[in-house]
């Protein structure tokens, strides 16, 4: 079935999964009040939410490197889609829709069929 299946894919997924954690951070943070201007982009939350969106940068880098093709790379990129939805229940309440799962569910089949050939 998946007779060319790349295993830096993986890392690539992860990298993906970083990215959606760093993402939730900086919407934490946005959602908070701050005294002034600078204390919007100069906290803890911020910070921490760059560093481990560079964090995730470099792992999909290091997965483009080792043999994820920029075609492969494109295709899996939509995995972050699932990984936001995921989050954003688990951290803001946002409610799983009958919309948000069907189009995940899309998705997630467009990049197994892409990944079969």
């Amino acid at each position: 079935m998946f007779t060319n299946w790349n295993p830096w894919v993986l890392l690539f997924a992860l990298s993906s999964l970083i990215a959606s954690f760093a993402q939730v951070l900086l919407k934490k943070s946005a959602n908070e009040p701050h005294k002034n201007a600078l204390g919007e982009y100069l906290n803890w939350k911020v910070i921490t939410g760059y560093f481990i969106m560079f964090a995730g940068m470099l792992l999909g880098i290091i997965a483009y490197a080792k043999g994820v093709s920029m075609q492969s790379g494109a295709i899996m990129d939509g995995i972050g889609n699932l990984w936001v939805m995921i989050l954003s229940f688990l951290f803001f309440r946002e409610p799983l829709t009958k919309k948000k799962l069907l189009g995940n569910a899309m998705i997630i089949s467009g990049i197994v069929v892409f990944n079969m050939f």
